[in-house]
């Protein structure tokens, strides 16, 4: 049996209930939640600034969540190596002296997975004869290359 009514008893109806300015004695709603980073905006800018800063916790700390990081090999299924026409007739000299692609009279041969190109593009022009074998060919590639006297020979998955 209490001898005296509590303390609180006392306290209520007032607007601090004895924890001096409003809003404190809270738990985290008070203080914008957990974290560095959560309602940011709220209580915590001038923090998150003064860590930017200092550089914490490293140069590429970005505010709030950074997303799902898809796995590698998934990356790698739909990744073409591209090369447009214009790049090959710029590159093709050098190609010849690495003995990557022969050069007979005019005409340059090359096999475009000696150099892990997949699809040859048709941004640019050509002006040099080209024989080529390549995995894929967008139409525009082919019209050019074959414009100028040359030949798109599209291999199969298989090889």
């Amino acid at each position: 049996m209490r001898k005296f009514a509590k303390k609180i008893r006392k306290k209520r109806g007032t607007r601090t209930i004895g924890y001096g300015r409003v809003g404190q004695h809270r738990k985290t709603g008070q203080r914008a939640g957990r974290g560095t980073t959560t309602q940011w905006n709220k209580s915590m800018k001038s923090y998150y600034y003064k860590q930017k800063e200092l550089g914490f916790p490293d140069p590429n700390w970005k505010l709030g969540f950074k997303g799902f990081n898809r796995p590698q090999d998934m990356k790698r299924i739909h990744q073409v190596n591209t090369l447009n026409v214009k790049d090959l007739d710029l590159k093709i000299e050098l190609l010849v002296q690495d003995n990557i692609a022969t050069k007979s009279g005019n005409t340059f041969t090359i096999n475009l997975k000696d150099i892990n190109v997949q699809k040859i593009l048709g941004r640019g022009e050509i002006n040099k004869k080209i024989n080529l074998s390549v995995n894929k060919a967008s139409k525009q590639a082919i019209e050019k290359i074959e414009a100028v006297g040359g030949k798109v020979t599209l291999l199969t998955q298989n090889e």
